[in-house]
C-alpha cells in the first residue's frame, strides 16, 4: 500500500488516481489516516446492450413460444427454489 499527504495527492491526484489501480494510496493528514483511494481496475469493454434490442428479442421469443400466467410462474419459481439443495 502506498502512503501520501492530502497535500501530495491534490497536487498530483492522476498520477496517484492511475498508481491506485495497482495498489490502494493511504491518504494522510497531519500523520493521521484521512482517506484511501482504491482503483476499480481495468474491465474489458463490452459492448453496450441497448434496451429497445432486448425488449424486441423477448417479444420475439414471447410471439414463439408464447408465454406462463402468474400462477404458472410462481409454482415454476418455487419448483426450482425446492430443488435447490
Amino acid at each position: 500500500m502506498k502512503e501520501a499527504t492530502l497535500r501530495e495527492v491534490q497536487a498530483r491526484l492522476g498520477d496517484y488516481v492511475k498508481t491506485s489501480a495497482a495498489q490502494p494510496v493511504l491518504i494522510v493528514e497531519r500523520g493521521e489516516p484521512v482517506a484511501m483511494l482504491v482503483g476499480l481496475g481495468r474491465r474489458k469493454k463490452r459492448a453496450p446492450v441497448k434496451l429497445r434490442e432486448v425488449l424486441k428479442r423477448a417479444w420475439k421469443d414471447y410471439e414463439k413460444y408464447g408465454g406462463m400466467g402468474h400462477e404458472q410462474f410462481w409454482n415454476e419459481l418455487a419448483k426450482d427454489s425446492n430443488s435447490r439443495p
